[in-house]
């Protein structure tokens, strides 16, 4: 189990910007944390820091697998020294778990009910203890951190006689002061969190039904919605990529590598492997999301994630979707109930999702209407085609392929009648989801699967006042490639050489009166191998080497910005570092406004 859940310490102190923590770089030798992230670029300036919280232990006592762990509860109290308005906010939090046994643990944080941090923990190993850091730019947020509130850190993690390990944390904010005459687009003007609690913490949906959801009534003036949201898979689901159909359950059963629906490694389940998170308004379809294919890093086989952790996995990246052209809708003085779900969960998803405002500040009332939907036109439609094939040879070999695939498209607009002028926003959404499995068992003792899968993603958004046009384009791939060769030894127990392979790729284009204004691109790759040994059963890892990994990152945009890292790892340790490869006189270098 791969929960939350943290009890009461309040902490709020400016501290000079020298408190601050330099993110670490991976040394050669390293077995702690090693990954090629780029950090989040800083503007000029000495940043206030307010601290939220600061070594926090996350001991409790109790049985491993429990959910009832309280919030760190802390309270938060804005820099008096630097006010605003501020060119970026950062949140910086650091975390450390004792050397010995402890599953990996989800980790998020909280302030005024609205969500600021989200991932998973670093497993420990018996003699080490990982060190690391993660950072976002929360700038968007700037509203909260206005005035004092109360905040919370949720890390549901347990101390038991067999996982002895405890995790400690601190997070602080830094503000970095806006420069006169600059043009850095204004923070959302409200940031509400739809767990709609003073603490907020991720709320478990069991299936497709389920839903986060929050009726709230906004300003009458509001002229720009957009909503950051999380899915997180756990237990059953969490490895969700795997599942099939459950008609394909019992003829590929012993390619699995752990026992059906335990969320032991790899384990078999049903239920399919299509997921997305669909958004609605008032029960209106209003959106749909992808869902990435995180691996936490004590999933398939942990010793793959000693010393570099999957893409992500120690901190999610939000998608943001466009929600402006219910604007007119949302205007209109009256509740409104926003809800997120996720299409084929199976047992189970956390969500997290927070809605940013921006106002139209020379108008108290905006009217408007929606023009066009056609999510909703067709909300019965765009279900995932499943196609399979076996072949059954001589002697029990198995050929079998089994293909999930899904397409959706929307279009979705509005006009608003603002101070400056009627605005017209249209959000277009296409996608593409496909899991494509094989499965081999060319003989007695051999059985081979392998699972590609890809989703795409592309959103462009429109906003048109009069003769002028802005778009957006915002292209995401998530591509993600296991290959599994299990080989069963006298006595039942088996060893699986597994190859991951995972991706995040981002590409953004702003084009302005029909000229490109702005462009950025994010190629984030990850491989990594294990040869790993399980009992007969499946339900225990008892042997793993020749691990070997890579992670590649590489950011540019039209700013000047060029950051290129790779980390390459070998036995648990990091054995190459390579920084600034295919930049200018290869070196790296981010620009204060830049967003990787």
């Amino acid at each position: 189990m791969r929960h939350l859940i943290g009890s009461g310490l309040a902490l709020a102190l400016a501290l000079p910007a020298a408190a601050q923590t330099p993110p670490p770089v991976a040394a050669v030798g390293g077995r702690g944390v090693a990954i090629a992230d780029a950090p989040v670029p800083r503007p000029a300036g000495t940043p206030c820091v307010a601290t939220l919280y600061a070594d926090i232990a996350f001991d409790d006592h109790g049985e491993s697998t429990s959910r009832d762990a309280k919030p760190r509860e802390w309270a938060y109290t804005p820099p008096a020294q630097c006010a605003g308005p501020w060119a970026r906010v950062v949140l910086e939090a650091d975390f450390s778990v004792d050397a010995g046994r402890q599953y990996d643990r989800t980790a998020s944080l909280w302030l005024k009910g609205v969500n600021l941090y989200y991932g998973t923990t670093q497993e420990p190993g018996a003699k080490v203890a990982p060190r690391w850091h993660v950072e976002r730019d929360v700038t968007d947020y700037a509203s909260l951190f206005r005035e004092a509130g109360h905040g919370q850190v949720v890390l549901n993690n347990w101390v038991d006689g067999k996982h002895d390990s405890a995790i400690h944390g601190s997070a602080r904010l830094l503000f970095y002061p806006a420069a006169p005459g600059g043009h850095a687009e204004p923070p959302a003007d409200l940031a509400l969190g739809l767990v709609g609690d003073r603490g907020g913490h991720p709320v478990d949906v069991q299936d497709g039904k389920q839903a986060l959801s929050r009726t709230l009534t906004l300003p009458r003036n509001v002229e720009r919605v957009a909503l950051d949201l999380i899915a997180q898979s756990q237990a059953v689901d969490e490895q969700w990529y795997m599942c099939t159909d459950d008609a394909d359950v019992a003829p590929t059963r012993e390619f699995s590598l752990g026992p059906p629906n335990a969320g032991d490694p790899l384990e078999q389940c049903g239920g399919g492997n299509y997921r997305e998170v669909a958004v609605s308004i008032d029960g209106r379809p209003a959106g749909r999301a992808p869902v990435y294919p995180w691996t936490y890093t004590g999933g398939v086989d942990p010793n793959l994630w000693r010393p570099t952790p999957d893409i992500q996995t120690l901190a999610f990246t939000p998608y943001r979707m466009d929600l402006t052209p219910f604007a007119a809708l949302l205007d209109d003085g009256k509740p409104h109930t926003v809800a997120v779900r996720v299409l084929g969960a199976h047992d189970f998803f956390s969500l997290a999702a927070n809605l940013l405002v921006w106002r139209d500040h020379g108008r108290a009332v905006l009217t408007g209407k929606l023009t066009l939907n056609t999510l909703a036109a067709r909300q019965g439609g765009q279900q995932p085609q499943v196609q399979r094939h076996f072949d059954h040879g001589a002697g029990g070999t198995l050929h079998g392929e089994v293909d999930t695939v899904q397409h959706g498209d929307y279009v979705i607009a509005g006009e608003l009648r603002t101070s400056h002028g009627v605005v017209v926003t249209r959000v277009e959404h296409r996608s593409s989801f496909a899991n494509r499995q094989r499965f081999d068992h060319p003989s007695r003792d051999a059985y081979d699967q392998r699972i590609d899968m890809r989703t795409q993603v592309v959103d462009e958004i429109a906003t048109t006042v009069g003769n002028d046009t802005v778009q957006r384009r915002h292209r995401l791939e998530y591509p993600l490639l296991i290959d599994i060769r299990k080989r069963v030894h006298a006595g039942g127990d088996f060893t699986a050489g597994i190859t991951v392979q995972q991706g995040y790729l981002s590409r953004r284009r702003r084009t302005e009166g029909g000229r490109v204004a702005f462009w950025s691109t994010l190629d984030n790759h990850l491989l990594s191998h294990s040869n790993t040994d399980f009992n007969a059963g499946g339900t225990a890892i008892t042997g793993s080497r020749g691990q070997h990994g890579q992670q590649s990152y590489r950011f540019s945009d039209s700013l000047g910005s060029c950051y290129a890292r790779r980390v390459e790892t070998r036995d648990q340790a990091v054995i190459a570092v390579a920084s600034g490869q295919g930049c200018p006189h290869q070196a790296n270098r981010l620009d204060g406004h830049s967003q990787p």
